[in-house]
This record gives structure tokens, C-alpha cells and sequence, in this order.
């Protein structure tokens, strides 16, 4: 898009205010604005807001400091047509600030920010289904520009689509040094040092570098689940405690400056209710403590300010409390091995759309978080899907060390599963999977499992061979059994038969396969 630039000064030095003539739809129109006015903090000092206004709407944003006396406000129209705008500021020189631009069509890629969409499903904002198949790199973004292309690529080849990152970096070296998470990123979040930051002074480098990020995800289509908080520090980092006010004054930062990003969802902790304490005998261990923080005053203050209204969640440790459900959240984000009953059931018990986004990763490390088979990690997968609920995937596999690991910061993915729970994508995507549900006649909760549209569309799966079983799909009440029949190798990732069937047809459950009926 060729971007004109409107200017206007508002100093003897030169300064200005900026922003772009026309943005598409759900992209980002960002106002520039600059002040020689010398703070002692400004980013407590200093309020700056913006009123945008359609013909239908007046929304009010907020802007936010971002260094070398420039000031942004960052507005994601989601109408098309002209849109006004007023700047607000107790700064004289951003105050009182006027402007226009035109909201153009979305792009062909650009289908806006993902919501949760018929209770228990996700869809774009233009209507579009999102099927979910995340995966986790947790500290990707402070890597170099090298190892963050490899992990782009990675997650373009593997086709994933949502991202579990943590917004501030990563200290942990597992109970005995079996792995090594202790790479420092170039500049920190915060002014100051490891173990004595000043949380009242944000470093905006830090969040420019996170934003080239985010950008480079929103380009691929590739939705961000960004981890606000997390206590994997032990004391490294000192961030973990910081206080409830400066924790609400990190939000507010990094709602306005991340908000407007189509493809940002909030993730309020990952492992809320983690805690690492002495056992009394010179080691640790691990206990779970839910009053961390205050994760209902967050997760209010998020939905409270978030103009955009991203999807929001809060993520658990395994051996601890699934997050109670609260109007704040918009989905059920957890931890647990069992990715089939318990998904259903919390399906059920919350009546919101369910991710499982960590059901123990591929890997080679000595904790059971890390070392299941390729063959666990796409049973465990196809079994999320087949409860009607959705998954995210990693890799934790040492190769050269204990510290270059996907799971935490990127590269190149080496293991078997990624290619095996993409084509599970595939054939997702080729279903009404919106519209499907446990199909109980036709399943065991062990070895067989089935999604129905009523008795329009089937998906089978078979996790082992069966030579004495027989599974009847279709209508045995109106004697409907007219169907296309499509039979999958899921873990060669092809498609090995095409027929049609026109009366009742046995079929015989086999390792790996996949069997999809449509009516004809």
C-alpha cells in the first residue's frame, strides 16, 4: 500500500504528528506524535488518548510512550469508510489534534481478529472458521534474527496457527539441569537489572522487538497467544515479583501498545498456580499456590480495556486447579494428559470453546512434560479434535545441548508429529468440524472414536487394529447409508481410498486410519 503522510507542526523544532492516509480494515492505523517537553517519567506522566469516529461508532483508544520524546496511539478500524479523529493530551504539544483517513477493504489474507464463534468453536471476525493447531515457543522473540527466521519458517511449513509466547523472558534449568533456559535477550522489559528492576519504567526497545514479532505473525496469518505472566524466574529475573499495582500498570503498557493487533490473544499466566519452594532438605519442590495473584482482578482489567476484546485465558499446572470459570474468560485454556473425556467434560461443565495447550510435548529431556513419543503426541492430538475441542503441540528435543530447544526458543522442528497433526488439519478442514460432535454410537473411548453433523457427515478415527470389530455409520432408524467415503492414512499423511457406499457398510477399525463419510 503506498502510505501518504499528513503532518503537521506543532513546535519551532520540528515536531509533529504523524499517521497514514488509508489503512485496510483490521489492520493498524497508528498516530505519530512527538513533544520536547522533558519528563521525569512519562510514562506516568503523560495522558494521551484519541477519539475515532465513523458513521456509526466513536471509540476511544489510548496511547502510549514509546521513547525519544515520541508518543503513539494505535486504532484498528473494523468498519470500511472515513474515519475522524480527535487527539487528546495534558501535553500542549499533542493536544488538540485533528485528522481523517479512510478504512479500505480487508485483503485478501486479512480476515480479522479471531472470537469465539457458535459457544464452543472460534471463527474471524469475517465469519471465516478457525481451526486451531497451535504449537509453543516460549522465548522465540529474544533469539537472533536467524534462529526467529528458522522458527517463522518452521511454524509456515507445519502450518500451525497460534502461538504460545511469553511476553517476558525465561529462566529455568529444570530440577537438575537437564535442560538449560537461560539465554539473556539484549535489552530487558523494564529499566534497571536482573533481580532489581524499576517496574515504573518501561524500556520500549524491548516492545518494539516484540511488535517486529507479532508482525511478522500477523503476516502469515499466524495468531499470537501472548503469556502475560509466568514464574518461571527463580529469582533470576525478579519479575515474577512484581506487585498488583505495578502488575496492572505492565497491562495497561501493553494493552496499548499490543491491542491493536488483529492477531493478538491474552494469556494471563502460563502455569497460574506454579510454585517452586524448598523441601526442608536443601532441594525443592513443586507446590501449587492459587493466590499467585489476583488472576480475576487481571483478567476484569484486561476485558475492561481492551478495546478489541481479544480472546482471553489463564493456563494451569498440570497437578493443579483448572481456572474456574469466569466471565472474563472467553475460552478454557489447560494443562492435562487427557485430552479426550476431560475436554469433553469441560466443554460441558463451561459452554465455552476448549484448548488443550499442553498435553506433554514431543522430546527427548527426562521430565514427563518433555519426553513422550511422535506416537503419543498425535494420538493425544486426534483425540482433542475427536472430542470436538482443539490442541496446541511441542517439541522438546535436545539435539546439540540442553538449551537450543524448540519448546522455549525456536529453530527448526525436527520431530515426527508436526507433519502428522498438520494433515490432521487438513482433513479438519475439509469437515464441518464447527458442526460436528462426539458421536457415542459409534465410539468406544478407547480405541474408535467418532464426530458426527448428525448423519450428514462422519469422521472416523482408529487408534489400533481391531480385525474383529465393526463400526456401522449412518441411520439404522430411516435406513440412510448414502455416502462418499473417504479413507486416511494419518500417519503416512495421504489419502488411500475414494468410494461410495449406498447400503449399510461394516467398517473395521485400523491403526492410524481415518475413515470420512459424506451423504450423497
Amino acid at each position: 500500500m503506498n502510505k501518504m503522510w499528513k503532518a503537521k507542526e506543532i513546535s519551532e523544532k520540528t515536531q509533529v504528528i504523524q499517521y497514514p492516509k488509508s489503512v485496510e480494515k483490521w489492520d493498524i492505523l497508528e498516530v505519530t506524535l512527538y513533544s520536547h517537553i522533558k519528563y521525569e517519567n512519562p510514562f506516568r506522566q503523560v495522558s494521551l488518548w484519541g477519539e475515532f469516529k465513523s458513521k456509526e461508532t466513536c471509540e476511544r483508544v489510548w496511547g502510549f510512550y514509546d521513547g525519544e520524546g515520541r508518543w503513539k496511539i494505535r486504532f484498528m478500524p473494523q468498519e470500511t469508510g472515513e474515519y475522524a479523529f480527535h487527539i487528546f493530551s495534558n501535553d500542549p504539544n499533542m493536544n488538540e489534534h485533528s485528522g481523517s483517513f479512510i478504512s479500505l477493504p480487508a485483503g485478501e489474507n486479512n480476515h480479522g481478529p479471531v472470537y469465539p464463534n457458535k459457544i464452543l468453536h472460534f471463527s474471524y471476525a469475517d465469519g471465516t472458521p478457525f481451526f486451531v493447531l497451535g504449537t509453543t515457543a516460549y522465548g522465540w522473540t529474544y533469539r537472533p534474527y536467524d534462529i526467529r527466521t528458522k522458527t517463522l519458517e518452521s511454524f509456515e511449513k507445519y502450518k500451525f496457527n497460534k502461538i504460545r509466547m511469553l511476553l517476558t523472558p525465561k529462566y529455568y534449568q529444570g530440577e537438575d539441569g537437564d535442560v538449560d533456559i537461560s539465554y539473556e535477550p539484549e535489552c530487558y522489559p523494564f529499566e534497571g537489572k536482573p533481580g532489581n528492576f524499576d517496574f515504573e519504567r518501561f524500556i520500549p526497545a524491548y516492545f518494539q522487538n516484540y511488535e517486529r514479532c507479532l508482525s511478522d505473525l500477523k503476516k502469515r496469518g499466524i495468531e499470537a497467544d501472548v503469556i502475560l505472566f509466568h514464574f518461571y524466574d527463580f529469582g533470576h529475573f525478579g519479575i515474577d515479583r512484581m506487585d498488583e499495582e505495578h502488575a496492572l500498570f505492565y497491562l495497561q503498557y501493553v494493552i496499548r501498545r499490543f491491542s491493536a493487533f488483529r492477531n493478538v490473544w491474552w494469556s494471563l499466566a502460563n502455569e497460574y498456580d506454579v510454585s517452586v519452594e524448598a523441601d526442608g532438605d536443601g532441594g525443592s519442590m513443586v507446590r501449587t499456590r492459587v493466590n499467585r495473584r489476583n488472576w480475576d482482578v487481571i483478567g476484569e482489567y484486561i476485558k475492561a480495556n481492551d478495546p478489541y476484546q481479544h480472546p482471553r485465558s489463564i493456563h494451569n499446572y498440570p497437578s493443579g486447579e483448572i481456572y474456574p470459570n469466569r466471565s472474563w474468560m472467553t475460552h478454557v485454556s489447560y494443562q492435562h494428559p487427557n485430552t479426550y473425556q476431560l475436554l469433553i467434560d469441560l466443554k460441558r461443565r463451561y459452554q465455552k470453546p476448549v484448548v488443550n495447550d499442553e498435553y506433554q510435548y514431543e522430546g527427548n529431556v527426562k521430565y514427563e512434560w518433555g519426553n513422550s513419543t511422535p506416537e503419543e503426541v498425535v494420538f493425544s492430538h486426534w483425540l482433542s479434535f475427536m472430542a470436538g475441542g482443539y490442541a496446541t503441540h511441542g517439541e522438546a528435543i535436545k539435539i546439540k545441548n540442553n538449551r537450543d530447544i524448540f519448546w522455549t526458543y525456536g529453530g527448526e522442528i525436527t520431530g515426527e508429529s508436526a507433519k502428522r497433526i498438520r494433515f490432521l488439519k487438513e482433513i479438519a478442514l475439509g469437515c464441518s468440524f464447527q458442526e460436528m460432535k462426539p458421536d457415542w454410537r459409534n465410539t468406544d473411548g478407547i480405541n474408535y472414536f467418532s464426530i458426527s453433523k448428525e448423519d450428514m457427515e462422519y469422521l472416523l478415527f482408529f487408534s489400533t487394529d481391531m480385525p474383529r470389530k465393526r463400526i456401522y455409520p449412518g441411520n439404522a432408524k430411516t435406513g440412510f447409508y448414502n455416502y462418499r467415503v473417504e479413507v486416511f492414512d494419518v500417519w503416512n499423511c495421504k489419502k488411500i481410498q475414494e468410494y461410495e457406499i449406498h447400503k449399510q457398510t461394516a467398517f473395521v477399525p485400523a491403526k492410524w486410519k481415518a475413515v470420512k463419510l459424506t451423504a450423497i
